[in-house]
């Protein structure tokens, strides 16, 4: 897959702009659910401890340390940090270590990512050496990626470099084995996006992958295609963020799926998140409707900043213009006239490119018509699709594969069922 070259990096103070955006959001954020989280009795799957906004706005500050060379930025590090110190060095969160010492560095997250910035306390390391000591230290089963973030909280405040432990886990991680792109869930598209923030320590060092970096790319790329279909901006501001953390040349994906973000955002004032229900957002009235919009919201707004931040560093800004391999054009055309005109915000955007960038994004457009095919469960056309693909050189993308395989198993489904009728009663059973 070709890097997006382009004449002019994107315009720095826009990036700026949106990364302090993000952080005065931040304040908002440790202001209403620092000391309680946030409880949606509605939908509990909103909920969240006061855990999480604190550990992910440490992360946050950490991240977009990388552009303290920016004073806007620099100023508004430092009122969040000062905001956030009294909740990662409170009496809750030490009782909290002290009860739990297996989620320990969990809970000094915060702690660990300001002691970074600068923000040291002596007394809280000596207190946290001591839980980490406990004998219940690893009396907790985590998945690869979740052993992988506390690796990497580890090698933070220890200064250790990664050993034979970060190589096991890696090994065991989606991150290491093609991901299933057409059938997975979120979770595991969150895993693949969270490894690679941690194996680059969010762009600080160099890519520590266990694959080729072009391969974790193409596979983001078609994973890309798939939540913006789904408008899952979220996922999508993740995904992206590969390419700023490992150093990558932006491909014409990448930078296209930027354009779309920035185009929601400047639209919506913030990047909008997909569990926010507008209906209950318009009957909530004051406190309660400020508290449901930034609870359900603010990861998201949170996600642009972080894109941001990484694209703020030496060199990483996406292209002000895509450019890339050039495409038979009949076949461009052809992906085009297939794609669903129905929903997406990167519609507008696509057709605001001139005909050489638009045709760059041909292998994502491909993408974005297969996973639009597979969802309304068209594979007639997504057979179509792949065969002129290959007569053009085309189907190289790892969702091409993947639905090619796909399509073979449904081969394979229907003539087993057309050989034992009874397959399908079996199945209800």
């Amino acid at each position: 897959m070709g890097g997006a070259l382009s004449e002019a990096a994107w315009d720095e103070a826009d990036l700026a702009i949106r990364l302090c955006r993000a952080l005065d959001l931040a304040k908002r954020v440790i202001t209403w659910f620092a000391s309680e989280g946030y409880s949606d009795p509605e939908s509990p799957a909103n909920s969240f401890q006061p855990e999480k906004p604190l550990g992910e706005t440490a992360m946050l500050i950490y991240a977009a340390s990388g552009a303290r060379r920016l004073p806007q930025i620099a100023t508004r590090i430092a009122e969040v940090a000062e905001l956030l110190l009294p909740h990662a060095r409170s009496a809750q969160t030490l009782l909290n270590m002290a009860l739990h010492p297996a989620l320990c560095l969990d809970f000094a997250v915060p702690h660990i990512l300001l002691s970074k910035l600068g923000y040291t306390d002596p007394r809280m390391d000596d207190f946290l050496r001591s839980c980490f000591a406990s004998q219940a230290r690893n009396g907790r089963q985590r998945p690869p990626a979740g052993s992988l973030e506390g690796r990497w909280v580890e090698s933070l405040w220890t200064g250790a470099e990664p050993g034979p432990a970060w190589y096991r886990d890696l090994r065991n991680s989606v991150l290491n084995w093609p991901l299933d792109i057409l059938g997975g869930f979120r979770d595991e598209a969150y895993a693949f996006t969270h490894l690679v923030m941690y194996c680059t320590d969010f762009g600080f060092r160099p890519a520590f992958l266990p694959r080729p970096r072009a391969v974790v790319l193409q596979e983001a790329a078609s994973l890309l295609a798939k939540y913006l279909d789904r408008e899952d901006y979220d996922l999508a501001g993740e995904v992206i963020m590969a390419w700023p953390l490992t150093g990558a040349p932006w491909s014409p994906a990448a930078a296209f799926g930027f354009r779309v973000l920035t185009g929601v955002e400047d639209h919506a004032g913030v990047l909008p998140g997909g569990t926010t229900r507008p209906d209950r957002l318009h009957q909530l009235e004051g406190r309660e409707k400020t508290r449901y919009a930034l609870g359900t919201a603010y990861h998201t707004g949170y996600v642009m900043g972080f894109l941001c931040a990484a694209s703020l560093r030496e060199g990483r800004a996406p292209p002000a213009r895509i450019a890339g391999p050039r495409f038979d054009e009949g076949f461009l055309d052809h992906v085009i006239a297939t794609l669903d005109r129905d929903q997406g915000h990167w519609q507008p955007e696509l057709r605001a490119l001139n005909e050489a960038e638009r045709n760059a994004l041909c292998p994502l457009l491909l993408d974005l018509a297969i996973v639009q095919r597979c969802r309304k469960h068209d594979y007639g056309a997504v057979r179509e699709l792949l065969a002129r693909a290959h007569q053009h050189g085309s189907a190289r993308s790892p969702l091409c594969g993947q639905s090619a395989e796909l399509l073979e198993r449904l081969t394979a489904y229907a003539s087993y069922s057309i050989q034992d009728p009874r397959s399908d009663q079996r199945g209800l059973n």
